[in-house]
């Protein structure tokens, strides 16, 4: 695949500078999509899925704090939908598409609210879901994991060990090439955002202050929404998926990725973008 097609900068609004990887390819033949990685990751993760896909245009921010974005402090959802709003307002045309990972299908939500004469269609991909009471639902994983990893292949365990799915050994290598950061070639890989980072969101999202609230923000979206749902995930079980359709005023088409757990695009990246690509098709 043609990595050339691959543009990169920064863009900045109100004194935030965010990183951003655009894929431009050169036959467009649907509305372009404006992709939001999770919490875990940072933009790379679009890589595979992009490439694949080939004729649709991405445009995949880090997110404030994440991969080589700076943080201006905040982690409200409004704060993150406003930057990928103005984002998309300076380099997209006037409709486009948003997908958004993990917890980042809030943040693509409340984009799709505050943007809804813009915003065409949503795109979610394992939207973490809770089940059942609060005291039953996934509690935030804040169990610490190291930083940086010696090698690539130490880097490749921690991923097989704590995510499940079933991961080739070439998804796998890929993946972590993709979303880890490496400062130099012989240095250690790190991981695309602090661990102070990470606890600083993972508690603001489980604090009464939060307004990361996934089935309030889908009642409130009324263009068409596609779902993947990894058939492995625990973010997202099986348990879920009739409560978190039933929230959209209409019902979402969903596909169930069967090898996959909380990562579709990287277990399952031919489902993904042949679902993808037919939802597009359809939407203007």
């Amino acid at each position: 695949m043609e990595i050339d097609l691959w543009r990169t900068d920064f863009h900045t609004s109100s004194g935030f500078n965010q990183f951003y990887r655009d894929w431009r390819p050169r036959d467009e033949f649907c509305l372009p999509v404006l992709a939001l990685h999770g919490s875990l990751t940072q933009s790379g993760m679009w890589i595979v899925p992009a490439e694949a896909a080939g004729s649709i245009r991405m445009l995949c921010p880090d997110q404030r704090g994440f991969g080589l974005s700076n943080d201006p402090g905040g982690d409200s959802c409004a704060l993150f939908a406003s930057d990928a709003l103005a984002l998309a307002q300076n380099l997209l045309p006037e409709r486009y598409v948003i997908m958004g990972h993990s917890f980042a299908c809030s943040i693509t939500l409340e984009a799709a609210r505050m943007a809804a004469g813009h915003v065409a269609a949503v795109v979610l991909v394992d939207p973490v879901v809770p089940v059942g009471t609060p005291s039953a639902a996934p509690a935030a994983h804040f169990t610490p994991v190291p930083e940086t990893f010696a090698t690539i292949e130490e880097t490749e365990r921690h991923f097989r060990d704590t995510e499940e799915g079933k991961w080739t050994d070439h998804a796998l290598r890929r993946f972590v090439q993709d979303i880890m950061i490496r400062d130099n070639e012989g240095g250690p890989w790190r991981l695309p955002y602090a661990a102070a980072r990470l606890r600083r969101l993972r508690a603001f999202t489980a604090s009464p202050a939060s307004d990361h609230n996934l089935l309030a923000n889908a009642k409130a979206v009324r263009c068409p929404v596609l779902v993947f749902r990894g058939g492995m995930s625990k973010r997202f079980s099986p348990a879920a998926e009739q409560p978190f359709l039933g929230a959209f005023a209409s019902k979402p088409r969903i596909v169930v990725c069967p090898n996959s757990g909380h990562f579709p695009t990287a277990t399952d990246p031919n489902i993904v973008v042949e679902e993808l690509k037919h939802f597009l098709e359809g939407v203007r």
